[in-house]
């Protein structure tokens, strides 16, 4: 018999330790859990507007680069058609001059 006083001695200081815990580590009353909720679902909110500020603003800024280098490249290639056109007509004008020399002198 003194074995099962042992186990039913374990078993009380058991539970009441645990209800003593359970009593130390319950949670907040329930208005307490919803405003800590509540409290922590605005700071979330406040942090992903922020962030969703800050990525747009990042875009805005990286549109206006790819712009102005789109700009400016747009301008080196009209400048490089207009250098490539200038040669061709040059080119042209060379040949022209040669081909007529060549006529001249079959004559």
């Amino acid at each position: 018999m003194g074995e099962k006083k042992t186990i039913f001695l374990a078993f009380l200081v058991g539970f009441v330790a645990g209800g003593i815990t359970a009593l130390l580590l319950a949670p907040a009353s329930g208005e307490e859990v919803r405003r800590k909720i509540k409290d922590e679902v605005e700071k979330t909110t406040e942090k992903l507007k922020a962030e969703a500020e800050a990525l747009k603003e990042k875009a805005e800024e990286l549109s206006a680069k790819a712009k102005e280098i789109l700009k400016t490249k747009k301008e080196e290639i009209k400048e490089a058609i207009e250098k490539g056109k200038e040669a061709i007509k040059e080119k042209k004008e060379e040949l022209a001059s040669k081909l007529l020399k060549k006529e001249e002198e079959e004559i």
